[in-house]
């Protein structure tokens, strides 16, 4: 008994790998949304420094070292938040 064996052949598409928008992606975009939750929560800091200074709170106005260290925090919140949003649970 001679038959046709008919199997489905399939062809995967190669991945190529884009790397301007990779950059822009996973680079890019998180690290200007760090660079906005840095600039907002310095912002932040030195309109509440102001407002304690203007109250009486604080006897001088000054911004110090440790202010910029805590801007900080505002810079690694956003960055991650941005590129977990860009990889959504996917791994890069």
């Amino acid at each position: 008994m001679r038959g046709a064996v008919i199997t489905k052949v399939r062809v995967e598409k190669e991945k190529k790998i884009n790397i301007s928008g990779f950059l822009r992606k996973y680079i890019l975009l998180p690290l200007t949304g760090g660079i906005i939750g840095y600039l907002g929560f310095f912002t932040l800091l030195i309109i509440f420094k102001y407002l304690g200074y203007l109250v009486g709170n604080r006897i001088s106005f000054q911004i110090d070292f440790i202010d910029l260290l805590l801007s900080l925090l505002g810079f690694v919140f956003i960055f991650v938040v941005k590129l977990k949003e860009n990889t959504k649970g996917r791994i890069l």
